[in-house]
């Protein structure tokens, strides 16, 4: 082997010293000479297939003194470095020209063992000068210079290596390859792979959160700064609770993350509160998750803005009346139900008033439907002005209305009412430039005296709105029963 010429020069006893470091370590071969103490034992620091070559260097400086080794070790030692499994080559420092290769450098590099003075260092790095900048560095440090490089193989192939070079009595350069390409096909993937999931997570829809067992922000998107209106470091400060107002947090488990983790995963709707206090619904998912060995909290949210305005509208679209937007029937048999078990338990009374315009299918035919229309608007805001907001007024259809009074303190109560709504609704309405005059008639029932259900109590006040209509219109008339009337109530019934 060429290399054994320059490399055993003067080695002396090469041979007994690899010996020794196979047989007594480092610290037994490091004393191999004249029981001093080996003071380039730290060249062994040097990570890579250049330990090899450059251990055997500074021995050979060391026992210079030394006896010839035999033949048969210096054989030995071609044999060790020839079938390293590291890839190891020696160019010349003058022309560059490769003088030695061992068969993992030809494996690698692509050449077959015999034409290893064919490996040209500067054209198999692929980038331009590489191997040049790595000769430089290598002489103005004295030490290892080492990169990542594409090597370019004898086949045209390339490959990612771990180049390390240094330089050697200022003759020679000692290279040495590792190919790191799966290593680095594998980082690459994984920092693909990091680059796709923060894309990912930047361009949720709606909210991104991961939080400690502490409450602290740990990642989150872009859509959270938006919408929530706090900055990155206002959001690193925060805590996930404080877009909950108080009143909403009953949706969630407690004050604490730490709750939520010990719940498993929970759905919420409720509110982000913003940083100007604006209060977004949105439907919240939460699970625990595990980032290395630490406990997180994983949130989702999805602005549900659109869902609760459809939910509104359907609500409102089966519990009030198109026409004049007051509450129908649906609505007013809920109110009358929770009155009803109310007024039950606690022993009070309350009234229910049956409203029928007079004379409105004559305005109707007079006037047209959309006249019609109009004039039952009025009816119903003068009627509903004319209530607490305690109080209900509801559509039935057509002309007629139902109003509830709960808590009153007496029939009294109700036939106040029943006047001030004759009243209100009595006053001309102007249409097109014409005045109309609505009137209606009205009856009252009292609950517990007329009936203690919600049928007997409309059914009462039903009879008692005929009997207005009977005995001259525009008046109201309270349910009779034998219970006598008081004398306030009394004076009020009989000027109707």
């Amino acid at each position: 082997m060429p290399v054994l010429g320059w490399v055993t020069e003067g080695l002396g006893v090469i041979a007994l010293t690899v010996l020794s470091l196979a047989t007594h370590g480092i610290e037994g071969f490091a004393r191999l000479v004249d029981g001093t103490a080996f003071d380039d034992v730290a060249l062994l620091g040097f990570v890579g297939p250049l330990s090899l070559i450059l251990l055997l260097v500074a021995l050979g400086k060391r026992c210079a003194k030394a006896a010839p080794p035999p033949r048969h070790a210096r054989d030995c030692l071609g044999t060790i470095l020839e079938f390293s499994p590291a890839a190891v080559c020696v160019t010349d420092s003058v022309d560059g020209r490769c003088v030695y290769a061992n068969r993992a450098a030809c494996d690698l590099l692509g050449y077959p063992s015999e034409e290893y003075g064919k490996i040209d260092v500067d054209r198999v790095m692929a980038e331009v000068c590489s191997a040049r900048h790595l000769r430089l560095e290598a002489l103005a440090s004295g030490n290892v210079a080492r990169r990542a490089l594409q090597v370019r193989r004898g086949d045209g192939r390339f490959l990612t290596a771990d180049v390390s070079v240094r330089m050697l009595d200022g003759r020679k350069f000692v290279w040495s390859f590792t190919d790191i390409t799966e290593q680095k096909n594998t980082e690459q993937k994984l920092q693909n792979e990091i680059r796709f999931t923060d894309e990912l997570i930047r361009r949720l829809p709606g909210l991104f959160y991961l939080a400690d067992k502490d409450g602290h922000f740990l990642r989150w998107n872009a859509n959270f700064e938006e919408i929530s209106g706090y900055s990155a470091g206002e959001l690193k400060r925060a805590h996930p609770l404080d877009f909950i107002s108080e009143d909403d947090r009953h949706a969630f488990v407690g004050d604490n993350v730490i709750d939520m983790f010990t719940s498993g995963r929970f759905q919420a709707d409720s509110y982000l509160l913003t940083k100007d206090q604006q209060r977004i619904p949105f439907f919240f998912t939460s699970t625990e998750a595990k980032l290395g060995q630490n406990d997180c909290l994983l949130g989702v949210g999805v602005d549900i803005t659109s869902r609760k305005t459809a939910e509104e509208q359907i609500y409102y679209l089966a519990h009030y009346d198109a026409l004049t937007n007051l509450p129908n029937r649906i609505l007013f048999n809920d109110r009358i139900s929770r009155t009803l078990s109310f007024a039950s338990r606690y022993g009070q009374q309350f009234a229910v008033l049956f409203v029928d315009l007079d004379s409105f299918k004559e305005i109707n035919d007079t006037h047209g439907h959309n006249v019609g229309d109009i004039a039952l608007q009025q009816a119903a805001q003068r009627i509903s002005q004319s209530l607490r907001e305690s109080d209900t007024v509801a559509r039935i259809g057509g002309d007629e209305f139902l109003v509830l009074l709960p808590g009153i303190s007496g029939t009294e109560e109700a036939c106040i009412v029943a006047e001030k709504i004759l009243r209100a609704v009595a006053r001309p309405i102007e249409v097109n430039g014409s005045e109309i005059v609505v009137c209606s008639s009205i009856g009252i029932a009292i609950y517990p005296l007329h009936g203690r259900d919600y049928h007997s109590l409309v059914k009462a006040a039903d009879e008692a709105m005929y009997h207005a209509k009977r005995t001259g219109k525009n008046r109201f008339h309270l349910k009779q029963d034998s219970s006598p009337l008081d004398d306030s109530a009394k004076r009020l019934y009989q000027r109707y």
